[in-house]
């Protein structure tokens, strides 16, 4: 008997695919792992995923601020 399942198809990096990966641990929401750069997941989670993602993103990303700016022209 087929089972068919709404999900929607992710397409990333290999480091966001981890990243997504280590999020299914709590929610367990990824549905199949396609390959190097697919992930297919529940389509009911993707807003919560893309938040999760770029809080996750944000925290490891680097700003420069305008008193960097400033002394890096000095």
């Amino acid at each position: 008997m087929v089972k068919a399942v709404k999900g929607v198809l992710l397409e990333c990096d290999t480091t966001v695919k981890q990243i997504v990966l280590n999020l299914n641990k709590q929610g367990n929401f990824v549905i199949e792992d396609l390959d190097e750069t697919h992930l297919f997941v529940e389509a009911s989670c993707v807003k919560n995923l893309q938040y999760e993602l770029d809080r996750i993103l944000d925290e490891n990303s680097y700003t420069i601020s305008t008193e960097d700016r400033d002394n890096r022209k000095n």
